[in-house]
């Protein structure tokens, strides 16, 4: 799988709060962590410095406006997250894994201080990362490791930008940072699904509001972003239908894991095959070029996770926020709340989307 930054690569990979644990294994997540924050200078300092290239503050610029314009017309809560900036040779931040059982989606999950289980764990050595496939493919699970260009640390650290982000146009920058900070303004524990996909759809739709903001909605960089975000919608459709027709064999009593795996095996490589059909449609050279037989159930669990139901996020907008992004997050941090005090009376159902939902 070659195209693993088709994922929603600004995961929530908190690799920092893997490296607060006292496990010494952990301590080497943190030194690395520690060591590249040290590393960061503050972007107000790089805009008075003189010999700061021109292209280096237009970027400085551009990440201040999308931070002002998240907590001003969005709502989200003013962090000095993005502030500061990290000269980076990789091009990405971290390797990050997941898994998922081999014969159905039933995820892999790992245990973190303060936060709880989370169904991803970050490496900033990417030989530690494949020392972790490596042992989870031991277990027979299904596993994916992809980099990650940005982790939230949900407030408890800095967040920096990084050097490789400074090409990035406005769209891809915007919704990395909002997505991002999205996770500091309103996060739950024990509800990674809804953490998640309310960061999807919060970054996405307000990367889309900024583009409209500040280049208009006819702009070629709108135009552009337009085709894409088809592309992308269309690309998670199809895994999804793949998720859907693989649930259908998962959940069949009457077969064997051994009978289940060939069926997998089987419905995988029809869908490589109907989607070599139509991959010359995208206009994206990433989803044409991709190997969708190469895919598992760990690569597809990871879109039920970002982007399991939007449709219930676009029906909050229109009926709870009057069709407002900003009213849309003022409701869910107060939802949230009253669903905490549930949680700690026992009484709160399993899913925050779902409460969400049925609030008044």
């Amino acid at each position: 799988m070659k195209h693993y930054r088709m994922l929603a690569l600004h995961a929530s990979a908190i690799v920092a709060l893997s490296a607060l644990s006292s496990s010494c294994w952990y301590a080497k997540q943190g030194v690395a962590f520690a060591g590249e924050r040290l590393s960061a200078r503050s972007l107000s300092s790089l805009a008075r410095d003189r010999s700061s290239p021109p292209e280096l503050l237009d970027f400085i610029e551009r990440v201040e406006d999308i931070r002002a314009f998240g907590v001003d017309e969005l709502g989200l809560k003013p962090t000095k997250n993005y502030s500061a900036y990290v000269h980076s040779p990789k091009g990405y931040v971290a390797d990050v894994v997941s898994a998922c059982a081999a014969d159905s989606f039933e995820r892999h999950y790992w245990a973190y201080p303060v936060v709880g289980k989370l169904p991803y764990k970050g490496f900033y050595n990417r030989d530690d990362a494949l020392k972790e496939v490596a042992r989870l493919k031991a277990r027979g699970l299904d596993v994916i490791m992809r980099p990650v260009e940005a982790f939230s640390t949900l407030g408890m650290a800095r967040d920096p930008v990084y050097s490789f982000m400074r090409d990035w146009d406005a769209y891809r920058l915007a919704e990395l940072i909002l997505h991002e900070s999205v996770h500091a303004t309103l996060f739950l524990k024990g509800q990674d699904q809804f953490n998640e996909e309310f960061a999807s759809f919060v970054g996405r739709k307000g990367a889309e509001l900024y583009l409209v903001s500040r280049y208009g909605e006819a702009s070629e960089l709108a135009r552009v972003t337009a085709l894409r975000r088809m592309d992308a919608s269309r690309f998670t459709g199809f895994l999804k239908e793949t998720a859907r027709l693989l649930e259908s064999v998962y959940g069949r009593s009457d077969l064997s894991r051994e009978e289940k795996l060939r069926e997998k095996s089987r419905v995988i490589t029809d869908r490589a095959a109907l989607y070599k059909d139509e991959a010359q449609s995208y206009d994206t050279v990433a989803y044409r070029s991709f190997d969708m037989g190469g895919i598992n159930n760990a690569y597809l669990d990871l879109y039920r996770l970002y982007e399991d139901d939007p449709s219930l996020y676009e029906q909050l907008l229109e009926d709870k926020a009057q069709g407002s992004l900003k009213n849309l997050v003022t409701f869910a941090i107060a939802t949230a709340r009253d669903y905490r005090a549930l949680q700690k009376r026992k009484l709160a159902p399993p899913g925050m989307a779902e409460y969400l939902a049925s609030s008044p």
